[in-house]
This record gives structure tokens, C-alpha cells and sequence, in this order.
């Protein structure tokens, strides 16, 4: 027996390809006239898209027609090499039927050895190597085509119906012999892979994308349809790319794509529109939003078709978020899709301080934003100490000679802090930051979006309730955050400042309550040096604000009376005091009441008193004020905070 090969299936396989090749090369003539038909009276940015469509379906065509004949000639060579391959056994099979004649003779026949092994001289084993065949693989992809302005809706298109049409009536005859060739190309290749197992083949994607190929034809027919109905319905030469987008997008397919594919071409108007003619896709993006990274737009068509079928925000709360965030990110020019807090400090400086240019852009753009300005003030100051924390330790022994024994014991600890437990701080300090710019960046865009309703639409989805709570201060938390909203609003219409700074505080409040305060808390209670870092974070952090003071200078401090003539009333000598607080700074109390009374009244005076000053402070490029804060700058200074001498003689 021979190796398995059907002759005549690779035969019929070759003339089906050769067939394709040359129908798919035939039909340029005819595809050609059809769109310079089309193209006589069309013009405008719709022109332009079904000219780029055009082009695409020749080179494309070609391409497939190449692939045809490649395909031919692959299973010509296969042919020719199981013919060799079969002869090569067919001579071994008869070679190894002499031998064993000879070998019988050998045995049977008194001079048979010897004139079998004279004849075996003459008689070699052929000593060909088995034949190897080629392995059959074709290549072909076909790409999406994109049937609306995306960006040039505001343009205008014009065209003659009559002239789409015709060119819907001939790509149309084409596109059903080409599907025709391709099945039968089809059915050839099943017929011979299942038949000639001998021959290692590839996948059958080059088919798979070739009907996407004429199926992306049959989409260009339908889309000129609709084209030209939009024309005659409009009794007019000439519409918006708008209108034209919201006239075609129902009749636009997946095919196969990825659906969040197909919605990065359209603008939200549009997509919203494919969506509402698409439920099922609808429902899928849903249930699976689409990942970070995507574009804003994608996300708001999401979010405008689930609005305009009234559905309950709840069901689309995550893809609501996102829409927002995204819109944020875009502005100063995140990356969400790479904002993951284990990849460490130094890889996600791009995203810490484009957070801080967000909160920069929302109080330049809008002073009534307050909260936004206070955050891109202190941001720099957090985000250079989640910097510094590898060089702490090196920079922990210049501090602790200055400050009071009792607090000895946490510079030592941390002296010697091991580096799973730094990058256990850096991860927790990378995770608040990103929570906060999560949360403010939902709320602040939203209310750019829509005001007083879309906050209110936040409510209804659960976005305003933080996650981690009790259910009843859940609701408390979402309470406060609305009527933070409604001050804000009723202050900016009414022009009551007093209204406008209660609902920023209740912002601060929540960022700091209700966004962070958990993580604190895990920081403060992480073993073996939680309590020593959250204490330590008091000692050498201050906020960049005019006016403001550390948390050991707020407190009051800690003094030492040094009398050098003990024996005399009074204190001959110095009061040596330590600006070291005796609190905890993670602890909410503490740090809510050093905000409410040092950092926000200094924040709020400069915002009233010297506005002009508070917008360049604000203004100032973040990577420099970042730079400026780190330990290694302000080292000196801080040392100098620290302590205070007081020479008396009572």
C-alpha cells in the first residue's frame, strides 16, 4: 500500500483554487466600473469612506485570488511528492520481494547462497530516504471596514441615489459567485484533508476569513442601500454625515468582530444606535463591560442604548464608571489599561501625575471645584513620600536622634524594615491614590456631563455608596455625598460660596472616610511595622499649602524643660521641644481634625483671599513639585522643623 493520498481530491481541490483564482481576478473589470459609477455624483466625507472601502475590497480581492492559486500550487507539489514517495515503496515492496526469493533460494537450494548473494551485488536495497511532504498552509486575512464619519460627523455628504444603487446591483452578482467559488474551494479542502492524511496542512482560517471577505462586500452593499434610501427619503442631494451615520447604523454587522471593535469607529450617537439594533450585543457588553483601556466613546454608547431601553442604572453601573474615568483619563492622558498598582511607583508616575494634572484641569477650568485644587496641591506631597519609602530607611537614621526616646523603638523598626514590607506600603499607597482619582474623576465628570442628574443618576447605580461599609453607613455615606453635590450646585447657581465650600469639605470628607480610611487602617495594623511607618508618616509629612503646619507642630508638640541650676525655682536653661505628634496620623479622628483645622481653613483662605496666587500654585507642572518633595530636598528643612530650642532664664 501506498501512503495515504487521494489523487483525485487533490485534483479536484487544484482546479476548484484555479477556478477561484481566476473568477476573483476576472471580476476587477466589473467591481471597477460599479464604483466609478457610484463615485460620479458622490462627494463629501461618505465618499471618501466608500473610496477607502473600495480599495480595500480590490487589494484584498487580489490578495485572496494569490491565495487561491498558492493553494493550487501547494497541492500540485503534494501530488508530486506522494507520486515519488510512492514510488519509492512501490520499488522498496519489489525489491523486498527479490530478496525474499533469494533468501528462500538460500535455503532450499545447494548453490543457493552463493547465487543469491552474486545476485544481491548487482541487486543493492534502494537506499532513497522517505519522501517529507511539505506542509499545505495558506494565508489570508480580511480586514473591518468602516462605514461612518468617526469623527467627521459634522461634515456633509452628497450623492445620486440611483448611481449607489447600481453599484449595490453589481457588487452584489459579484459577491455571489465568489461565495459560490468559495464553498467550493470548501468543499474540495474537506474532501482532501479528511481523504489524504499523508500531507500535514494548516488551519482552514484563509476560508473562514474569506467568507468574512464577501461577507464584507454584502456589508458595503447593504450600506449603500441605506445610503441611497437616506438620499430619497430625504428628497435631497445632500445630508450631514450625522444623519447619514444614524441612517445606516442598524444595518451594520459584527461579522464575526469583535463588537468593541466595531464601536471604536463610531462616534456615541452612532454606536448607541447599533446597539439599540443589536440587543444581544448589547446585553454581552453589559454583562462584561468593556476592558480599561477602551475608548470613552465606546462606553458611552453603551451607557446612552441601555438609557434610551430604560434600564435600571444598577445593571450598567460598571460601564457607567468607567465612561466617566475614561473621559477623565483621556484628558491628560492616562493609561488605564496599564494602571495596575503591583508594577510599583516609578512604573506608574505617569499615571499618578496625570491624576494630579485632572485635579489641576477640573479647579483651573472650575474654581468652584475646590476639592479638586486642594488635591492637586497636597497630591505631590503623598505622592513623593510612596517614592521615598525605598530610601527611608537610609535616611530614617539622620531623624531619629531628633525625636523623643519614646519614639526610638519605631525609627529602629524601621531602620530595618525588609523589602516585602515596603512593597507592601508602596502597593497600599499606589491602590488610595488610584481609589481616589476612581471615585472623584466618576463624580466630578459626571456632573460636568449633566449636573444635579447625573450625580443623582449615580446614587441609582450604587456608585456613591462606598464599598467595605456597613449598610447603614453605606446609605450615610451616599447621603452626605449627595447633599455635597446639591450644595455645590445650589452655591454655583446662586453664587453662595459658604454653600460651595460645605459641599467640598463633605468631598474631602469622603476621600478621606470613606475612600482611604481602610487602607490606613490595613497599613497601621500590618505586622511588624505597620504602627511604627503610620506613626512615622506624622512625623515627616506637612502638606505644601501657605500657612499650613505639620501634625507635631498642630499638636503642640512635646517639651523638655533642660535646667541647668536645678536648685533654683523655675528653669534656668532651655525648653527643648519635639514638633513629634502623639497620635497616629491613619487614625481617622486624628487625621480628620488636623485637616478640618489647619490644612482645609489654610486651603480655603488662600482660595478666597489670593485666588490668583492659588491658580499658579496650582498651575505649577506636577513632576517638578513631586521632585521638590521628595526627602532627600526637604530633609533639612524637615530636621529644622523638628526641633525647637528655647533658651529661659525663670
Amino acid at each position: 500500500m501506498g501512503v495515504e493520498f487521494d489523487d483525485a481530491a487533490a485534483g479536484a481541490l487544484i482546479r476548484a483554487a484555479q477556478s477561484a483564482d481566476g473568477a476573483f481576478t476576472g471580476q476587477s473589470g466589473a467591481r471597477r466600473g460599479a464604483v466609478e459609477t457610484a463615485m460620479q455624483e458622490f462627494r463629501g466625507g461618505y465618499a471618501e469612506l466608500f473610496r477607502t472601502a473600495s480599495v480595500t475590497e480590490s487589494s484584498e480581492r487580489g490578495r485572496l485570488a494569490r491565495a487561491m492559486d498558492d493553494l493550487a500550487q501547494q497541492v500540485e507539489r503534494a501530488k508530486q511528492q506522494a507520486a515519488e514517495e510512492n514510488r519509492r515503496l512501490d520499488e522498496v515492496r519489489a525489491w523486498e520481494g527479490r530478496e525474499a526469493d533469494r533468501d528462500e533460494r538460500r535455503r532450499t537450494q545447494p548453490l543457493g547462497p552463493v547465487v543469491s548473494d552474486i545476485e544481491e551485488l548487482f541487486d543493492p536495497r534502494p537506499s532513497e530516504p522517505a519522501v517529507r511532504p511539505s506542509t499545505i498552509s495558506v494565508a489570508f486575512t480580511a480586514s473591518q471596514r468602516t462605514r461612518t464619519s468617526s469623527g467627521n460627523a459634522s461634515g456633509t455628504s452628497s450623492a445620486k441615489p440611483d448611481a449607489l444603487r447600481s453599484f449595490a446591483t453589481q457588487s452584489r452578482s459579484c459577491n455571489t459567485t465568489m461565495r459560490q467559488h468559495l464553498e467550493e474551494v470548501a468543499d474540495a479542502w474537506t474532501r482532501f484533508t479528511s481523504s489524504s492524511s499523508w500531507v500535514p496542512v494548516g488551519g482552514s482560517g484563509f476560508l473562514d476569513n474569506g467568507s468574512r471577505f464577501v461577507d464584507e462586500n454584502e456589508a458595503d452593499v447593504t450600506w449603500m442601500e441605506h445610503v441611497a434610501a437616506a438620499f430619497e427619503h430625504a428628497g435631497s442631494g445632500t445630508l450631514t454625515n450625522h444623519a447619514l451615520d444614524l441612517a445606516v447604523a442598524a444595518s451594520l454587522t459584527t461579522q464575526g468582530q469583535d463588537p468593541v471593535e466595531v464601536l471604536r469607529h463610531m462616534d456615541a450617537d452612532v454606536g448607541a444606535a447599533w446597539l439599540a439594533a443589536h440587543p444581544e450585543v448589547l446585553d454581552a457588553l453589559v454583562t462584561t463591560p468593556p476592558a480599561w483601556g477602551t475608548p470613552s466613546t465606546v462606553y458611552s454608547a453603551i451607557v446612552q442604548a441601555e438609557r434610551a431601553r430604560g434600564a435600571d442604572p444598577v445593571d450598567f453601573a460598571t460601564v457607567l464608571q468607567r465612561m466617566y474615568v475614561s473621559r477623565a483619563a483621556e484628558k491628560v492622558g492616562i493609561d488605564m489599561a496599564t494602571w495596575d498598582t503591583g508594577r510599583g511607583a516609578q512604573a506608574l508616575l505617569g499615571q499618578v501625575t496625570g491624576s494630579y494634572q485632572y485635579y489641576a484641569q477640573l479647579y483651573l477650568d472650575n474654581p468652584d471645584f475646590t476639592w479638586a485644587g486642594m488635591a492637586n496641591m497636597v497630591g505631590p506631597d503623598f505622592a513623593a513620600g510612596f517614592l521615598d519609602l525605598h530610601s527611608m530607611r537610609d535616611h530614617i537614621g539622620e531623624v531619629a536622634p531628633l525625636v523623643p526616646p519614646s519614639l526610638r523603638r519605631f525609627t529602629d523598626q524601621l531602620a530595618g524594615m525588609g523589602d516585602d514590607e515596603i512593597a507592601f506600603y508602596e502597593k497600599t499607597f499606589l491602590g488610595m491614590q488610584r481609589d481616589i482619582f476612581l471615585d472623584a474623576s466618576t463624580m466630578h465628570e459626571a456632573y460636568l456631563d449633566g449636573g444635579i442628574d447625573s450625580i443623582d443618576e449615580l446614587a441609582a447605580a450604587g456608585l456613591l455608596r462606598p464599598e467595605g461599609q456597613a449598610p447603614d453607613d453605606a446609605s450615610k455615606a451616599e447621603r452626605r455625598t449627595l447633599q455635597a453635590w446639591r450644595d455645590i450646585d445650589t452655591g454655583i447657581r446662586t453664587h453662595q460660596s459658604d454653600l460651595v465650600d460645605d459641599g467640598n469639605t463633605a468631598l474631602l470628607y469622603r476621600e478621606q472616610h470613606d475612600t482611604i480610611q481602610r487602607s490606613y487602617d490595613e497599613m497601621r495594623d500590618h505586622e511588624p511595622t505597620g504602627k511604627a511607618l503610620t506613626m512615622v508618616l506624622g512625623v515627616v509629612g506637612d502638606a505644601s499649602i501657605p500657612g499650613t503646619r505639620t501634625l507635631g507642630q498642630y499638636e503642640g508638640g512635646i517639651s523638655v524643660p533642660v535646667d541647668l541650676v536645678p536648685g533654683r525655682p523655675g528653669v534656668q536653661g532651655s525648653i527643648e521641644t519635639w514638633n513629634v505628634p502623639r497620635t497616629n496620623i491613619s487614625e481617622f479622628d486624628v487625621r480628620w481634625d488636623y485637616i478640618e483645622n489647619d490644612t482645609l481653613p489654610a486651603w480655603q483662605q488662600l482660595v478666597h483671599d489670593d485666588p490668583e496666587r492659588a491658580r499658579d500654585m496650582v498651575g505649577d507642572p506636577v513632576p517638578d513639585r513631586i521632585d521638590n518633595r521628595r526627602l532627600d530636598k526637604r530633609l533639612p528643612g524637615l530636621v529644622d522643623d523638628l526641633h525647637d530650642t528655647e533658651f529661659v532664664w525663670q
